[in-house]
Formats: C-alpha cells, sequence, structure tokens
C-alpha cells in the first residue's frame, strides 16, 4: 500500500483544475472528535474550594507517581531508579503562567508523556489550580498567616 498511486497531502494534484489535493469539507459536514476542543482548553472555570478539591484528588491519581505529594519531584516512582522530574518549587516552574503548565499536562515535556487523551480540560485547569497551592504552601510567609493559624503553627513547631 505504500507504493501504491496516491497524491500526497499539500501536493499539487492534476484531479481538481484548482491544482489543490487538500480540499475544505464540503457544506453541511459533520465534524468529528472535539470540534469545541480549543473554547473548552480556554474556558477557566472559577476557582474555588470545589476546584482545588478536584484538582488535588486528579494530582493525586494522575501526577504524584513521579512528582510526589508535595510537588518535589520525589514520587515512588524515583526510588525505583526513574529520573526525578522537576520539583514545582522551581523558579522555571514558579514563573511558568497558567497556560504554559497547561500544555505540558496535556502534551508532555521531556520525559513526560502527555494526558490530553487522559484528563479532560476541566481537569486539567483542577490541576493547574493544585499545583499554585502546591507552589504557595512552599513560599508562605508565617507573617502572612492570620493571628490563629500562626500561633498553632508556631504551638506545633515547638
Amino acid at each position: 500500500m505504500s507504493r501504491q498511486a496516491k497524491v500526497l497531502e499539500q501536493r499539487a494534484g492534476a484531479l481538481f483544475a484548482d491544482g489543490l489535493s487538500s480540499r475544505q469539507p464540503p457544506a453541511g459536514s459533520v465534524a468529528r472528535g472535539q470540534l469545541q476542543r480549543e473554547a473548552s482548553v480556554q474556558q477557566r472555570p472559577a476557582l474555588n474550594a470545589a476546584l482545588l478539591a478536584r484538582g488535588e484528588a486528579a494530582y493525586q491519581i494522575f501526577c504524584t507517581p513521579c512528582h510526589g505529594l508535595g510537588g518535589l519531584g520525589d514520587g515512588l516512582v524515583v526510588g525505583r531508579g526513574f529520573p526525578a522530574p522537576p520539583s514545582f518549587i522551581e523558579p522555571r516552574l514558579l514563573n511558568a503562567t497558567d497556560d504554559q503548565l497547561m500544555q505540558v499536562i496535556a502534551h508532555g515535556q521531556g520525559l513526560m508523556y502527555g494526558y490530553e487523551s487522559r484528563i479532560q480540560p476541566q481537569e486539567r485547569w483542577a490541576i493547574v489550580a493544585h499545583l499554585r497551592v502546591l507552589q504557595l504552601s512552599q513560599h508562605a510567609d508565617l507573617d502572612s498567616l492570620p493571628a490563629p493559624l500562626r500561633q498553632a503553627f508556631e504551638a506545633r513547631a515547638q
């Protein structure tokens, strides 16, 4: 089949008067797959407790094996010889935009494979929100806590 006569995509063809081999779909064609995919990726859900809970649950399922519970790159697979992924508190990832994180979750980067077929866009947004929580938790200033929480934290530390 690889040697059969055919017109390759994006190549000139003699079949049509305009010489194009790639054709526009006929009017009234029904799309297959995810017609609204781009719109669903761009629709960021409202940040609330439910979204954060969903993000934490999805993170624990998909991300902790490599990145660990705290996002420090110390997941279970690292203990078995797999190369450590980056920590989410590295400056490069602290400065990454939410859209960049969405892109990496969907399409992967480095040794990480993409999860686009496994994690729907709204779930990816929830994971990104949880990543931001993890990042904040590692850079929280004790003075920024409300007084009762600060006192409870200081009492535990002693």
